[in-house]
């Protein structure tokens, strides 16, 4: 157990941190950013003339999932920005369906799209961490806390990041999209992490950055959720949840 220190406030006793992946550990518009803008080009590319309107089409796309073309980034608490990969493919197939494709037309479309544009590996220049990631986690571990990630991510992808940030020998528990657990805000992740570690709920912080995030902590009866304020979400629309606002987890002490 230990004591942590998070801009002054004091968590007693805490014994495990559960962290976010995208937006918290790594710059989330950095691979984000890029997977949106690719993944629209291709769909838009290969719905073709089985649209009404390719331009009507990628508009439809970029403010249903979540993108915007003109900054490169997701926007806040969006599809993009919160959900699983599956609850994503069903959001853009709904679009093209919309948009003139048959139901078959627009998940067929989808399903092909997903290994070569939203479900592919990161690069080690698309995973940019955000702050002394590697550095801060291992002090944590010294002290005595035990770290999980709960990501909505997919599991493959999740595990290829790990190494590129130094932190895969540190993280004790990966909880990830695909996985059999519903995701994100519900709390079962966290307590099924609480039940193998044997760690009650109210020995445990969640750190994310978006509001779901913070949600996720809150229904899981946490002792503190701390919000990352330039991830996915941004400060204002966090800071109504979170107990506090950190710019990386090196402020976690």
């Amino acid at each position: 157990m230990a004591n942590i220190s998070v801009n002054g406030r004091i968590y007693h006793n805490i014994q495990l941190i559960a962290f976010d992946k995208d937006g918290t550990l790594i710059d989330f518009h950095r691979l984000w950013g890029e997977k949106g803008r690719r993944w629209v080009e291709w769909l838009v590319n290969q719905a073709g003339s089985a649209v009404n309107s390719s331009q009507h089409l990628q508009g439809a796309l970029c403010r249903t999932l979540g993108y915007s073309p003109e900054t490169n980034r997701v926007i806040a608490d969006s599809p993009l920005a919160v959900a699983s990969l599956p609850a994503l493919a069903n959001v853009a197939a709904a679009v093209l369906y919309q948009q003139g494709c048959s139901w078959h037309q627009a998940e067929q479309i989808t399903r092909a799209s997903l290994p070569v544009t939203i479900s592919t590996l990161p690069t080690a220049s698309q995973v940019a961490p955000i702050g002394d990631v590697s550095g801060t986690m291992t002090k944590l571990a010294q002290a005595g806390i035990r770290l999980a990630v709960v990501t909505s991510d997919d599991r493959v992808a999740t595990q290829a990041t790990l190494p590129l940030l130094k932190i895969e020998h540190l993280v004790e528990r990966l909880i990830c999209g695909d996985d059999e657990i519903p995701n994100k805000p519900a709390p079962d992740a966290l307590w099924q992490v609480g039940d193998e570690f044997k760690v009650d709920p109210a020995q445990m912080l969640m750190v994310g950055d978006t509001v779901s995030d913070m949600i996720f902590g809150q229904n899981g009866g946490v002792a503190g959720c701390i919000g990352i304020r330039n991830g996915a979400c941004g400060p204002t629309m966090l800071s109504q949840y979170a107990d506090t606002l950190i710019e990386t987890i090196e402020a976690i002490q």
